[in-house]
């Protein structure tokens, strides 16, 4: 089946949800999934994919002969994944598995890899994100199964020598994040620091980083304006995925 894009499509209209512990389309995954541009990427991995948001976004730009393996470690976010795949256009163009990272095998075969990964370093420390989250929700967005050390060393294994990665990780781990990409062989050639507004302290960062080293661009996005609707510059990034822009 082609993955050309039916005219008016956007991805939002076919996720579902099964359960409790379903995971929602959050605002953070949408700009990720805005950011990245697969190019010619033939062979794209989406690590911790949940929903399947970020798979099913890039099947709207990638070319037409690329094919996507989405995988995440919880088996009901798979379920989710499996069924929003199936009805989208491109069922033939993204497989997803029930697998870790860390059990992927074939080196180097990779052309562009995307991930949220998890974002908190303990889930015992001050943030309250954890109160109301259910266990395997919990377990996607800490680091007990993948720490940010593990998750570029694995996505440089599994990455070809011109590979892209494209991920994010709150502000507050920037400098970690950069050195220890660094360390692996990945190089920021892309950084989006994300805001709420214009009156608060960046919360987010996106990051493109590439096996080749090149010049890095810096960039803001500032969520909602002081009227708190969206910004142009967001509804610009975003707009092909949202119904209502």
């Amino acid at each position: 089946m082609s993955n050309r894009k039916p005219k008016g499509f956007q991805c939002k209209q076919f996720f579902v949800a099964h359960d409790q512990c379903a995971m929602k389309v959050s605002t953070d995954s949408l700009i990720l999934g805005s950011f990245v541009s697969p190019a010619k990427a033939t062979r794209i991995l989406d690590i911790g994919t949940g929903s399947g948001i970020l798979a099913l976004m890039l099947a709207q730009k990638m070319v037409p002969e690329a094919h996507i393996e989405a995988i995440d470690i919880d088996q009901s976010a798979v379920i989710q994944a499996l069924e929003n795949v199936r009805l989208s256009p491109w069922p033939e163009n993204i497989t997803v598995s029930h697998c870790a990272l860390q059990s992927l095998s074939g080196a180097g075969v990779y052309d562009l890899i995307v991930s949220n990964p998890p974002y908190f370093a303990d889930a015992n420390g001050q943030t309250k994100a954890y109160d109301t989250m259910a266990d395997a929700r919990g377990i996607a967005r800490t680091e007990q199964t993948l720490s940010v050390a593990r998750f570029f060393a694995e996505t440089a294994r599994l990455s070809n020598d011109s590979g892209k990665l494209y991920c994010m990780y709150p502000w507050l781990r920037h400098e970690e994040v950069l050195a220890v990409a660094a360390h692996h062989g990945w190089h920021c050639v892309a950084r989006m620091q994300v805001q709420h507004r214009c009156d608060v302290a960046p919360y987010l960062v996106i990051y493109e980083f590439s096996r080749e080293a090149g010049q890095c661009s810096d960039s803001q996005l500032i969520i909602r304006a002081e009227d708190n609707q969206y910004t142009p510059k967001y509804k610009a990034l975003c707009q092909e995925f949202y119904l209502n822009f």
